[in-house]
């Protein structure tokens, strides 16, 4: 049963990845563009620096959040695999919507920090013993 629990809790960490590289979309779409105000021009001159930062951001609370206390993100591998689907899952939606690549590598760029912060969080945590 063990081996089934880490296969399954591989799976999960892979899922997530995909869903958070499809989530930062849907939030832009239904929860940003709604809900801020209209003075904010969100596809203007703070679009990468406010929009794709946060709806990254946001995607990652929720399902970071699911990865970190129930799949076990804090692991260096599992972040790792975690970051790659991530990735992964944006570059292939972006280039579907022939973004040019400087414009994909922004994305990247701003998923990687998001996740470096995550691993420098989780070594903070196990150098206090906080795991």
């Amino acid at each position: 049963m063990h081996g089934l629990s880490l296969v399954l809790s591989w799976l999960g960490i892979v899922v997530l990845g995909l869903l958070n590289g499809i989530l930062a979309d849907l939030l832009f779409i239904y929860v940003m563009v709604p809900y801020l105000p209209i003075s904010l021009d969100l596809t203007g001159a703070l679009f990468w620096v406010f929009t794709v930062p946060l709806a990254e951001l946001l995607a990652l609370a929720l399902t970071g959040s699911f990865a970190w206390w129930l799949m076990g993100l804090q692991q260096l591998p599992r972040l790792i695999v975690f970051w790659v689907a991530w990735v992964g899952a944006r570059m292939l939606i972006l280039d579907q919507f022939n973004n040019p690549a400087g414009d994909i590598m922004v994305y990247v760029a701003w998923i990687t920090f998001w996740c470096l912060l995550v691993g420098l969080l989780a070594r903070v945590r196990a150098a206090a013993g906080n795991v």
